[in-house]
């Protein structure tokens, strides 16, 4: 079982800090009508149903880089769709289809896929051990030495993000998360204050990719669809990758 001890107790505080700004927003939301959204079948419709890429579930579609949105933060999905209604940040499936969504909709559909857990992950891919190691190493204490900073300082252990700013990516797909690594390093897409941008482009290729498998093979439990923490019991590692060690020089 991988553990920082450290960033899981920031992590855990985050967590409960996010939970208690958003909790009763959540709570105000329409979850039916935000499956009804989801369906396509409320009236007026936005022009697209949302199973048709990420699914009933909310498991989304590793092969066409389609999100998993299961265990994400509810209030960063509210952020993420007024951004692509208002085209801050570019997409040319998201952007109509948020657009025609006035601001309690985003915030129903939001809750609906919020409030779903468990949704199947696809079978383990089959990547080099070395490659998800290296992504291992990033992730708990990044590369300093070249201006990255570990994953976890935003993204939280095993990539159960802090809500409600830094999403949750541990399990995402390795398309989705390669594509939006990309547009952060073409700085078409910002961000919280650019930081993304910044680290894509300190990146090198191999780093890019060993980061993205190494998310992708995460199965974490994540979170509430509130924002509160459920314990994180702690990825297995895949064959053949030795165990991050408990306290790591440099990890706050």
């Amino acid at each position: 079982m991988w553990r920082l001890s450290q960033p899981a107790l920031t992590v855990g505080l985050i967590l409960a800090a996010g939970a208690a700004g958003q909790t009763q927003e959540f709570a105000d939301a329409d979850v039916e009508n935000g499956q009804a959204i989801a369906v396509g079948t409320f009236e007026p419709s936005p022009g697209g149903a949302c199973f048709r890429c990420h699914g009933m579930e909310g498991a989304g579609d590793g092969a066409a880089g389609f999100p998993r949105l299961t265990d994400q933060a509810y209030e960063y999905m509210v952020e993420s769709l007024r951004e692509y209604a208002s085209g801050e940040r570019p997409n040319q499936i998201m952007q109509p289809i948020a657009a025609a969504l006035s601001e309690q909709e985003m915030r129903d559909v939001s809750a609906y896929y919020a409030s779903l857990e468990d949704a199947p992950y696809p079978p383990q891919t089959d990547v080099e051990p070395d490659v998800v190691q290296q992504g291992a190493i990033l992730s708990a204490i990044g590369a300093p030495e070249e201006g990255i900073q570990a994953c976890v300082n935003c993204h939280g252990p095993e990539g159960i993000g802090l809500p409600p700013t830094y999403p949750f990516i541990g399990g995402q797909h390795a398309t989705y998360l390669r594509q939006q690594l990309e547009l952060f390093r073409q700085g078409e897409r910002q961000g919280q204050n650019g930081i993304m941008v910044y680290i894509a482009r300190q990146m090198t290729d191999e780093q890019l990719e060993a980061a993205v498998q190494y998310f992708a093979s995460l199965r974490p439990e994540g979170v509430t669809p509130e924002g509160e923490s459920r314990p994180v019991t702690g990825a297995a590692p895949p064959p053949g990758i030795a165990p991050i060690p408990e306290d790591i020089p440099g990890v706050d």
